[in-house]
């Protein structure tokens, strides 16, 4: 049978590597939206000429996908992942040079734009336009929510992640309103008014939310806040954050160890 590795990287392999980082993400207490700038960075490196040439190994795939994660929790978050630690969730595949290298490759072919706008800014800035009189708090928190769980599996997504943000953002508020809202003359009011400002034509996202309709309901089920793992969930959680490694992408990568045991936020070697 043909080894894995020797098959160039497609969709499936990019879902893995999403969701490792996603589970990363959540052990770590990063934002989801952090995992949403680093897979958008991967994204855009992959389409230059240095990343194509990536897209021929899944293990420089592997390194890329880590190394964009690391790059996006240095600039976003409070606290910076040490390249050692990087190296250590990879068994000791890709050392701490490693990943310092392909971080210089990814940040010259991208030009250093690291900060591109995430499809839950224009949520946020979208629903800051809708008067706190028409939407109550609790509804407010409710479609935000609703939003928030749709956006953070487009972002896992292939077929997404070369759509506009702001249209994914206005498609799951749409989506979010029509399933919760009984008032259809808000809702109305809502699609034309935001259609309006931000320069959308609402038949155009026709297929989009349909997509993203049919991608929540393949959901088994929808978890709108996700637990924050305990100590003692430490060896479930990262077992579970390995499991995704397997058999796709190369060899399955480890959060275990005494990082992650002692100090999961820690910036020390």
């Amino acid at each position: 049978p043909q080894n894995p590795l020797d098959t160039p990287v497609d969709a499936s392999c990019r879902f893995v590597m999403a969701k490792w980082c996603n589970e990363i993400a959540d052990f770590c207490n990063y934002k989801r939206e952090t995992v949403a700038i680093a897979l958008n960075c991967l994204d855009r490196f992959m389409s230059t000429p240095s990343g194509q040439q990536i897209l021929m190994d899944r293990n420089l795939y592997q390194l890329s996908a880590m190394t964009a994660l690391y790059s996006s929790v240095k600039i976003h978050e409070q606290e910076a992942m040490d390249p050692n630690l990087v190296s250590s969730l990879s068994r000791g595949v890709h050392t701490a040079e490693a990943v310092e290298a392909m971080e210089a490759r990814m940040l010259f072919a991208i030009q250093f734009r690291v900060n591109p706008p995430t499809a839950m800014s224009f949520v946020r800035s979208m629903m800051d336009l809708v008067p706190d009189h028409i939407v109550g708090p609790c509804e407010r928190e409710t479609i935000m929510e609703v939003t928030r769980f749709q956006v953070e599996m487009a972002v896992n997504e292939y077929e997404f992640c070369g759509v506009q943000p702001s249209s994914v953002a206005f498609a799951c508020l749409l989506n979010a309103i029509e399933s919760l809202s009984e008032d259809g003359m808000f809702y109305a009011n809502f699609e034309s008014t935001m259609a309006n400002a931000v320069g959308i034509v609402v038949r155009d996202l026709r297929d989009l939310r349909i997509a993203l309709y049919q991608l929540m309901n393949g959901n088994d089920t929808m978890c709108l806040q996700e637990p924050v793992p305990t100590a003692a969930d430490n060896t479930a959680t990262t077992s579970h954050a390995s499991k995704f490694m397997e058999g796709t992408c190369g060899e399955p990568f480890s959060a275990e160890g005494s990082y992650f045991n002692t100090s999961p936020r820690s910036v020390n070697a």
